[in-house]
């Protein structure tokens, strides 16, 4: 009777204890996706907005300094949430994205944001495809960054391409309750961001 009570007592603290593990297990990896997310959008306004473009794409370099306006004026009346989503086209591709995230690491900041992705734009044009080279670029621009793991980041920022299926850039996705809209190119994505206003 005693061995069935003491056995009794160990599977019931065993299955409180494997429900209290897979509760946490299950609580931390939401917890981590929504600072990894968080970490990535500006804004708090209702509408989703998703920009996708390439540092070395050339209508992105075009048409990032021309939304400018438009993205800070929409983030600081609280109309959209707005996420930079640089899309791996490119060889180096990969070591920009990163090294963005690297600043927004440092300082996550709107208009410095909007800045250094301009810094980078340039970086692409002037074909600095190395990481001590980049690093060196950045400093020049006394652009401070701070390295860290971005495998969480990435993981968030593939997920969002495969559920947006994007295939080219510059790309925008406005999400807006349940209504989606896709513009590709930078009219479409001007007009897109201006009807929002």
């Amino acid at each position: 009777m005693e061995k069935v009570r003491n056995g009794s007592l160990r599977a019931v603290v065993f299955v409180t204890w494997l429900l209290f593990a897979l509760f946490l297990g299950l609580v931390q990896p939401d917890t981590a996706d929504s600072k990894e997310i968080s970490f990535l959008a500006f804004g708090n306004g209702k509408i989703d907005v998703r920009l996708y473009t390439d540092f070395y794409c050339g209508s992105c370099s075009i048409l990032e300094p021309k939304i400018e306006y438009l993205v800070l004026e929409l983030v600081k009346r609280g109309i959209v949430t707005i996420t930079f989503i640089d899309t791996p086209i490119h060889e180096y591709s990969s070591l920009y994205a990163r090294y963005f995230l690297y600043v927004l690491n440092e300082k996550k900041e709107l208009r410095h944001a909007l800045a250094v992705r301009n810094v980078l734009f340039e970086a692409a044009k002037a074909n600095i495809n190395k990481q001590e080279k980049l690093e060196a670029y950045l400093r020049t621009k006394v652009i401070a960054f701070k390295p860290f793991d971005v495998k969480p980041v990435f993981k968030i920022l593939q997920g969002y391409l495969r559920e947006d299926k994007i295939h080219s850039t510059p790309t925008c996705v406005i999400r807006n309750g349940d209504k989606k809209e896709v513009c590709s190119g930078g009219e479409s994505i001007i007009k897109a961001l201006e009807a929002l206003k």
